[in-house]
């Protein structure tokens, strides 16, 4: 298993994990939209819908561990998400 820390962080570690690369799964995540209102900038939560295939790589922040899954071969996403890939919390990921 080969390891890395994440943008530097001191508390998150990215890795492989072979027995779930490839696997189609279906996710629903969360994501914050700043919007201007009255001048300044308030963040709006909002539910997404994610299906594609696992990539095999894993990441886990903070002691305890926060795990995130990464999902590429996305066949549904939101219209606005250009991204090839996205990290997903695991309890949000479910298999197909």
């Amino acid at each position: 298993m080969t390891t890395q820390r994440a943008n530097g962080s001191p508390d998150a570690v990215v890795y492989f994990d072979e027995t779930i690369a490839g696997k189609r799964v279906q996710a629903d995540g969360g994501a914050e939209v700043t919007e201007a209102a009255h001048g300044g900038k308030f963040a709006v939560a909002s539910r997404e819908m994610f299906e594609g295939r696992l990539t095999g790589r894993r990441l886990d922040q903070g002691d305890p561990p926060w795990r995130w899954l990464e999902i590429g071969e996305l066949t549904e996403k939101p219209d606005h998400f250009e991204d090839e890939t996205v990290w997903v919390e695991e309890s949000y990921v479910y298999f197909l």
